[in-house]
């Protein structure tokens, strides 16, 4: 950072959370990792920590289209790797919103998957290790 500090992250926590901090393990699990690629990093101090909630779906795919209510829309279940795919897919949901039809290459992602069990596989995608 612009401080001289230095910032590492990645990866999910192994436990189910719904809170804001991670946990003793997973702190643990970064910093081995940050010094296994950097052995100079040894016997830095933890100084603080961010952790998240992310919404998964069980397919690791997200839910775009319809919902069941009229004039809701999804876009959500990213998980971890959303912020790379929004920029075209929001574009896609603008036109799926503006056409009110669902474009061919979004019509995998939707919601009804679940009911049809038409459930899709991008664990690999994500680079998802859980």
């Amino acid at each position: 950072s612009s401080r001289g500090e230095v910032v590492i992250g990645g990866g999910s926590d192994p436990y189910q959370l719904y809170s804001t901090r991670s946990t003793l393990d997973m702190k643990e699990h970064l910093a081995e990792g940050a010094v296994h690629l950097f052995p100079f990093l040894q016997g830095v101090r933890l100084l603080r920590q961010w952790a998240g909630i992310t919404d998964m779906t069980p397919d690791y795919s997200p839910i775009m289209g319809a919902s069941p209510l009229t004039n809701l829309w999804l876009d959500c279940g990213w998980g971890t790797w959303g912020f790379k795919a929004t920029p075209v897919a929001g574009k896609r949901m603008a036109q799926t919103i503006a056409e009110g039809r669902m474009p061919d290459i979004l019509k995998p992602f939707a919601l009804e998957r679940f009911e049809t069990f038409r459930l899709l596989n991008e664990m690999g995608a994500t680079a998802a290790s859980h």
